[in-house]
């Protein structure tokens, strides 16, 4: 029986959505990381270690968890027992910084760079005094208090590093002079005058002989004005990076730091305008003497670091994406394995994390639910939590106390259905990325269901695509519709190089493709599925022509098809609907991937589905509060619509279109 521990099991699965829900200020929660923490691979040595790093992956693989459990070894590494053989090294500081939470970062005008460095330099000294206050908290009290608690050449250190603490509140305060400018004047005196005279006489005389009249008339005027300004000199102080960098040096020698790790999480949250101008900033921190090495964490494909920054020389990069887990695995066999087991430790870590009942006795067939799990998760985390979640849920409405089978495959299919909404919403009409994106994702599922028709005992899971090719592909990988496995692969009839792919393991099945790792299968060559591609290639090429897509008929027009007596229709030459534009989304509107998501699911949803901001946060993987904010934007824009719901007291969200468009392909 379970019945007892079913709040734990729920805490242990919801875990497995976010790892940035735990606040650094909660220490309890961190231990709790520490322990259920899987490092499958050994890559936590690697980020605990004295290199600046790029780590990549996909949203939901990890990321934050990863440097998570690095913040925690750092907190670690302060304790006097540390054993010297253990990453980090003794005495290492760690200080994060989530970028999606930087608000004065996007409140920050284009062009004013420094006040862009010093958004980001204030969010990290902010960090710095909270971490010193994390490790030593006797830096928060009375220097009376904490001397009893150290020894007394401890609480000498101590004294100091408060001194440097005071420092950091008083940049915070008054900065550092930076830029000296006069300012708008701010007293104005005018001074007008003006005189005027005027004189006039009269005289005459008379005579027997003769009379006579004489006048004189002066008149004088004299204008004079004068305008008195004067100007105080206003003093702008902005902290540079210089600043901090200089700052952790006295730390490092005050407080004797082995070095201090700088963890930068959510690169991908900002735009790519302030992505090029934080490179700028991150430029002058790489490769620095003060001891601070920089931890980057970014989405694939969806990052840029500019010209300056190269990659293998200024950071190195770590990735925890399923290619990257098949290569470390050596074969594609041994990868599957090794997703199983990793599924398996997750699973087991959390719930004995939890306090909750083994496996075995949380789940009906433990074996096939690992396999089931793998495949659907593919070495995303926040996947299994996704369908672990929904298989407990399922499990709990009927008599059966244990998750089954059943319950499993329930959750794979609602986490599939979940990531293709997602992009059917946000290429909807084009809002969020262009409409072809979901015209080639049903050509490529067309073609896998003429290929199992052909072979209905073989199976059509994966395909191969030329390298050239993989850009194509790059936002259905985002979605978690399809999976690069590897890169490198031939076909057995061709030398050509092509990368392998999989189809989410919830569309194989709602397909009925099957699902196989037979070498001797997927390397067929009627898998090479490059043609299915051509006719989306002049989306991608650096002079492709514009396309039209007309949102009723479907039909696609080449921007020369338009042009009728030297004027571009705008409309479909049929039905007389207005065309939407292929190249990209909205003029002028630029999303992040995890704006793009939020786009999805709330377009995807009617209003009888009743999504709510939390239900849009666990499938997305952000947070309720950005789910809430930019819902608001959206509902403003007319994107998407918001109502209260009638007997909840929240808002739940749905399309802003009159119709909801379906989830299947």
């Amino acid at each position: 029986m379970i019945d007892y521990a079913q709040g734990n099991i729920s805490e242990a699965f919801n875990s497995m959505l976010r790892a940035d829900y735990i606040s650094l200020n909660d220490i309890e929660k961190l231990n709790l990381l520490s322990r259920y923490y899987v490092d499958y691979f050994g890559v936590l040595p690697e980020v605990l270690s004295d290199t600046d790093q790029l780590i990549v992956g996909r949203r939901g693989t990890g990321k934050t968890t990863l440097v998570y459990r690095a913040f925690v070894g750092c907190m670690e590494s302060w304790n006097d027992e540390h054993p010297d053989n253990i990453a980090p090294k003794a005495r290492t500081l760690g200080i994060y910084v989530d970028l999606s939470k930087c608000q004065y970062i996007d409140d920050v005008p284009d062009g004013d760079f420094a006040a862009f460095e010093h958004a980001f330099v204030s969010e990290v000294c902010d960090a710095i005094g909270d971490q010193l206050t994390r490790f030593w908290p006797a830096l928060a009290q009375e220097p009376g208090f904490f001397a009893k608690l150290f020894r007394a050449a401890e609480s000498n250190r101590v004294a100091e590093v408060r001194g440097v603490l005071d420092r950091i509140g008083q940049l915070l305060r008054e900065g550092l002079p930076r830029v000296v400018d006069q300012s708008a004047p701010i007293q104005a005196k005018d001074v007008m005058s003006s005189t005027q005279t005027r004189s006039a006489e009269l005289g005459g005389s008379i005579n027997p002989t003769e009379a006579s009249v004489a006048t004189k008339l002066n008149e004088g005027k004299s204008d004079s004005q004068s305008t008195e300004r004067s100007y105080s000199t206003r003093t702008s102080y902005r902290l540079t990076v210089s600043d901090v960098l200089r700052i952790l040096g006295d730390l490092r020698e005050k407080a004797q730091l082995s070095g201090t790790y700088l963890f930068i999480d959510e690169f991908s949250a900002l735009s790519t305008d302030l992505q090029r101008r934080f490179s700028t900033l991150l430029k002058k921190l790489l490769g620095s003497h003060a001891g601070v090495f920089v931890k980057l964490c970014a989405i694939t494909d969806k990052y840029t670091l500019g010209s300056s920054i190269i990659l293998q020389r200024d950071l190195f990069e770590l990735s925890l994406d399923l290619d990257a887990f098949v290569e470390r695995s050596h074969s594609l066999n041994d990868a599957m394995d090794g997703l199983r087991d990793y599924s398996e430790k997750i699973v087991r870590s959390r719930l004995q994390a939890y306090s909750c009942p083994p496996p075995e006795e949380v789940f009906d067939e433990l074996d096939e639910t690992y396999k089931l799990l793998s495949k659907s998760a593919m070495g995303v985390p926040r996947t299994l939590g996704i369908v672990l979640k929904q298989a407990w849920s399922r499990s709990r409405q009927g008599q059966e106390r244990k998750i089954r089978k059943s319950d499993i495959s329930s959750g794979v299919r609602y986490a599939s259905t979940a990531y293709l909404n997602q992009l059917i919403g946000a290429a909807r009409d084009g809002v969020a990325i262009p409409a072809f994106h979901a015209d080639m994702w049903n050509a490529l599922l067309t073609r896998a269901q003429q290929e199992k028709a052909k072979v209905p005992e073989a199976a059509a899971s994966h395909f191969l695509i030329l390298t050239r090719n993989e850009q194509m592909l790059s936002m259905l990988n985002m979605f978690f519709l399809v999976h690069l496995l590897t890169k490198g692969r031939t076909t057995k009839k061709e030398r050509s190089t092509r990368s392998l792919y999989c189809f989410d393991f919830g569309v194989c099945e709602e397909n009925n493709l099957g699902f196989t790792t037979d070498k001797n299968v997927i390397r067929q060559q009627r898998f090479a599925y490059d043609d299915a591609l051509v006719r989306f290639e002049k989306y991608f090429g650096v002079t492709a022509e514009a396309t039209f897509r007309c949102p009723q008929c479907g039909t696609v027009y080449s921007e020369s098809e338009l042009v009728v007596a030297g004027t571009q229709l705008s409309f479909c030459p049929r039905d007389k609907a207005d065309l939407v534009s292929q190249a990209g989304a909205v003029t002028g509107a630029q999303y992040t991937e995890e704006e793009t998501k939020i786009i999805g699911t709330i377009r995807s949803a009617g209003r009888g589905d009743r999504v709510f901001a939390r239900q849009i946060a666990d499938d997305v993987g952000c947070y309720v509060q950005k789910v809430s904010k930019f819902g608001e934007k959206l509902d403003r824009s007319g994107l998407a619509k918001r109502e209260p719901d009638p007997t909840e007291n929240k808002l739940f969200y749905y399309s802003g279109g009159s119709s909801k468009e379906s989830s299947t392909p």
